[in-house]
């Protein structure tokens, strides 16, 4: 009796260790870049505000107002940790006011801002306050956040109820 030829694998299993290897090296890189990426933004949430609010130029009312929305809003996410992008303004009212040590005059400001950035983007409207004085006005909540040390407390655990 004659011995039976194993017939050769399949190209498929012979190519099976490149490319796992091969994966697993993208895979690392992958995890090399987005590690990296996120060690670039080194700055606190409040400078980073800051610079962004001095640089904002004034132009048409819209993109001032939504730029200085956009500033705002994007501080409360990095401060706080609420998904305040993701939010309408009453929704973000709500959620603010859910945090029970703001003053109503913090408050009242903090809607007086957000419907001022909601008439300029959604509507013809024109700011009756100089471009410096709602930037002004911008720092002035910003700084309210940020001397605001229970806040990320008080509102950390339910946001989740309340997004």
């Amino acid at each position: 009796m004659e011995p039976l030829e194993i017939p050769p694998p399949p190209v498929v299993l012979n190519l099976l260790p490149f490319i796992a290897v091969g994966l697993l090296v993208v895979i690392l890189l992958l995890w090399r870049y987005r590690s990296r990426s996120r060690m670039r933004n080194t700055e606190s949430p409040d400078s980073y505000a800051r610079r962004r609010l001095a640089e904002v130029a004034p132009s048409s009312p819209r993109i001032f107002y939504a730029n200085l929305h956009r500033i705002f809003v994007e501080y409360l996410e990095s401060h706080i940790g609420i998904k305040a992008s993701r939010c309408t303004t009453p929704e973000l009212l709500r959620i603010l006011a859910d945090a029970d040590f703001l003053t109503a005059d913090w408050r009242a400001s903090v809607e007086r801002f957000l419907a001022d950035c909601d008439r300029a983007k959604f509507s013809s409207w024109q700011p009756d306050c100089e471009p410096a004085a709602a930037v002004a006005e911008c720092q002035a909540l910003i700084n309210q956040v940020a001397t605001a040390p229970l806040l990320a407390s008080r509102i950390g655990g339910r946001v989740s109820e309340l997004v």
